[in-house]
């Protein structure tokens, strides 16, 4: 057989494997899609089933102190295709940990660059969430009077079933039956603090940077209170 022919051949093969393995990918790719939604779709089914008044959503975020205000690269009028939205990469950053009932926000926590020195941390950890459970969340869930609720909260370190159930006992908090964990990456379809009210602070955050220790009160009080 010619030499060019066999390099033919070879290369022939070489392109229906890579076909093969692109088609696989896509494969794959799909069926991890579609796995992803019908988790997020079940479990939307699971809370609409309990209903919104006996649902308690907790979750963290981090804002800068410098957020810079949405700018866009485009003429006066005109749609904008560009987004400048990064932060000081030497900002000083605070930790928030809120909760919501329904569409009530009932609880929530700052974490400011001075208290993660003190406490030797780098963010939010389990300890943090804990104490915040211990001293703050669980007696606003005691007044809010409701039984069998449920506390909802990603997969986060910082969210250990274990550790949330303990923390609720140690301030008398029979309101919570269990602790559910929602899909991965699916805070944003599901959590109520998520979408809007976590959107709705870094909109405000814009408006009005930098933030301080002295002004985070007052900002914080247009979402939660």
């Amino acid at each position: 057989m010619p030499i060019s022919l066999l390099f033919l051949i070879v290369r022939k093969c070489d392109y229906s494997i890579t076909i093969f393995k692109n088609l696989l990918n896509s494969f794959s790719s799909l069926l991890v899609d579609n796995q992803h939604w019908n988790s997020i779709a079940k479990f939307r089914r699971f809370l609409q089933r309990i209903g919104n008044d006996r649902l308690i959503f907790i979750d963290e975020i981090v804002i800068s102190a410098i957020m810079v205000p949405r700018q866009t690269l485009v003429a006066p009028g005109q749609q904008s295709l560009i987004i400048v939205d990064k932060p000081s990469a030497y900002a000083e950053r605070y930790d928030f940990i809120g909760a919501i009932n329904g569409s009530q926000a009932i609880a929530c926590m700052i974490l400011t660059p001075t208290d993660r020195k003190n406490r030797n941390i780098a963010g939010v950890r389990k300890e943090v969430v804990n104490e915040w459970i211990i001293n703050t969340l669980a007696p606003a869930i005691n007044q809010l009077c409701i039984n069998n609720a449920y506390l909802i909260c990603d997969k986060s370190r910082s969210h250990n079933r274990t550790c949330i159930i303990e923390a609720l006992k140690t301030d008398k908090c029979k309101s919570i039956v269990d602790v559910c964990y929602m899909p991965t990456a699916s805070a944003k379809y599901i959590s109520p603090l998520d979408n809007p009210i976590w959107h709705t602070y870094k909109e405000i955050i814009r408006s009005q940077h930098p933030i301080t220790t002295t002004n985070l009160p007052s900002l914080l009080s247009q979402i939660f209170f």
